[in-house]
């Protein structure tokens, strides 16, 4: 008998300090949020009730709340400005806008079998809501997809440890940027601006289209690419079916460079290579990139 009471005394004990621990780690309570901050978020979210907060490396407070169904993750400086929001959709496709949906099933990933695994819709002051798609499939790595509001696939990376998308808070134009922008795409809705490839790439929405334009380190221009999909103009679909028999345009898109060049980079389905298109038709295959 003394043997079972102990066993029990000692299940107990193990399961309380179970449950204590547990209840601690998810104890938001002890964070102090600043007054600013608080009236901050009761502007942007107001109504909003059962709020936890966290702080994160930077000094940033996150807000976690849930509204519409979804939950919310809504980042703030420590002087109340709000810097992003992440929207959880889950693997649900069909919350995103009809576009994304388009843009997503075109890709690769949809044809060949990926699977969905998270979908976060971002927002951030002077930026076009985009969308993260995570695909897995077995015996690959994990791929994050970001997609604009056209549904135009602008960035395919390895997932990496960024699940809250911390890399996506803050971070303003370089005023050599903005100047770029004001002058070239006055209007432009800026979707994205990001280190790439020893340079920097911004993806706009200009005119119904969307745009990539690529800087070197220095911020000067070096190439301007805009997404047609498959509006091409009828001299370069011509001169593609005529040396491409049977092969189907996937993407087109109208590239302009700091050289003087400017030319039609087509993308066919099932072909290895990209052809690059003079305006008076003349193809040269380059590597897909």
């Amino acid at each position: 008998m003394k043997t079972i009471e102990l066993l029990k005394l000692t299940l107990a004990c193990a399961l309380g300090v179970f449950v204590f621990a547990s209840c601690s780690d998810d104890d938001d309570d002890n964070v102090s949020v600043p007054d600013n901050v608080q009236a901050a978020f009761e502007q942007k979210y107001a109504g909003v009730t059962r709020v936890s907060w966290e702080r994160e490396d930077g000094g940033y407070m996150v807000a976690e709340f849930m509204d519409g169904g979804r939950e919310h993750d809504a980042w703030f400086t420590q002087g109340g400005e709000w810097m992003m929001t992440e929207v959880d959709h889950a693997r649900n496709l069909q919350n995103l806008p009809q576009a994304v949906q388009d843009g997503y099933a075109a890709t690769r990933y949809a044809q060949e079998g990926w699977r969905v695994e998270d979908i976060d819709e971002i927002q951030r002051p002077g930026y076009e809501t985009i969308y993260k798609i995570e695909v897995e499939k077995a015996g690959q790595p994990d791929y994050d997809l970001y997609f604009d509001m056209n549904g135009a696939l602008f960035r395919e990376v390895a997932d990496g440890d960024d699940d809250r998308n911390e890399g996506l808070v803050g971070g303003s134009l370089p005023a050599e940027v903005q100047q770029f922008v004001d002058a070239n795409f006055p209007g432009a809705r800026v979707s994205d601006f990001d280190r790439e490839r020893g340079g920097y790439e911004l993806e706009l929405i200009y005119g119904g289209r969307s745009v990539e334009v690529v800087f070197d380190d220095a911020y000067n221009w070096v190439r301007t690419s805009t997404d047609l999909r498959r509006d091409i103009p009828a001299n370069v679909s011509q001169a593609v079916n005529a040396q491409y028999p049977g092969k189907r345009i996937d993407d087109c898109d109208y590239v302009e460079t700091a050289d003087g060049e400017k030319y039609y980079l087509v993308d066919l389905d099932n072909y290895n290579m990209d052809l690059k298109v003079t305006p008076d038709g003349v193809i040269t295959e380059t590597p897909d990139y």
